[in-house]
């Protein structure tokens, strides 16, 4: 299935050729075999672990109803509407594409989708299932492997778990076709990082204008730059302040129950964070808890 992708090897970044069981690099002569319908394009992982592959399950469980995963994909289709306006011309290519559940709701929206990648098969067992796209499994620590030419690339919630994120940036413009649209989200407000963003094995949380400037250094012309969910600013504060309390819950239960769909407060901060949008779109909202980014390589 893979077969349409412009992909590189991950050990001398030479195109690859399909083959019958999977891919050959045109360089080095590495072959690279399909199983399960996934390619699999590992050269060995680089670096500490960016991600804890058993919360697959429980994101695939709750991201259809929890408050901050559907506030998440509205807030991502709203705003690639408003700054891509041939968006139905562009193919997605979603880079750690996680458990899936945003991917598939981009393509139920109209976004044409290329493919995915991640790094752990947990993950694409999932998207397997959600979505018919060609899938790569790739390496936590390396450049992912895909050639120059693509139109529209994401990275939904990936960036902070990456060490070298300015080269990451840097690599994407590259690969993107001039005219392309990278189109991002990371968690916001360095003040905020704690003990949960360390646990979810975050590098980092940024600000609005740091991220701005890393995607201009990037190569970037930053077209939207907004903040989005506000008032969990105020709750992850609070959850800094109590966490020095005697007899509060240690960070993998409190973990668990911010994972949880809580009747009544899922529904309360839905409708909270639904009348946030349109602020969002016009890019008003002065803080939140995390960022969205629309970026072009210049033309």
């Amino acid at each position: 299935m893979f077969y349409a992708l412009p992909l590189v090897c991950p050990r001398c970044r030479a195109p690859l050729a399909a083959t019958s069981q999977g891919a050959r690099c045109s360089g080095c002569a590495t072959t690279f075999p399909m199983r399960d319908q996934v390619l699999d394009l590992r050269a060995g992982r680089q670096g500490e672990t960016a991600y804890d592959p058993h919360y697959f399950q429980t994101l695939a469980a709750v991201e259809r109803d929890h408050f901050w995963f559907v506030t998440r994909r509205e807030v991502v289709r709203d705003v690639l509407r408003d700054a891509v306006p041939d968006l139905a011309r562009r193919a997605l290519f979603d880079v750690g594409c996680g458990s899936g559940g945003l991917l598939e709701f981009l393509g139920a929206s109209g976004v044409p989708l290329a493919g995915a990648c991640d790094a752990h098969p947990e993950s694409l067992a999932l998207v397997r299932r959600r979505v018919t796209v060609p899938l790569v499994l790739v390496d936590e620590g390396r450049l992912p492997p895909i050639a120059p030419g693509w139109s529209l690339l994401s990275l939904f919630d990936v960036l902070e778990h990456i060490d070298d994120d300015l080269g990451t940036l840097r690599y994407l413009c590259g690969v993107l076709e001039p005219g392309g649209i990278l189109v991002l989200t990371v968690p916001a407000h360095p003040f905020l990082f704690d003990e949960m963003d360390t646990i979810a094995h975050h590098r980092r949380r940024y600000r609005r204008a740091e991220l701005g400037e890393k995607l201009r250094t990037a190569g970037f012309r930053v077209l939207r730059l907004s903040h989005f969910m506000a008032p969990l600013v105020l709750l992850v504060a609070l959850r800094w302040l109590l966490r020095a309390l005697p007899g509060h819950p240690g960070a993998m239960e409190r973990r668990r129950v911010e994972l949880a769909v809580t009747p009544g407060l899922n529904g309360l901060m839905r409708t909270m964070l639904r009348l946030e949008r349109p602020l969002v779109r016009a890019g008003l909202v002065p803080f939140g808890s995390s960022l969205i980014a629309v970026a072009e390589r210049p033309r």
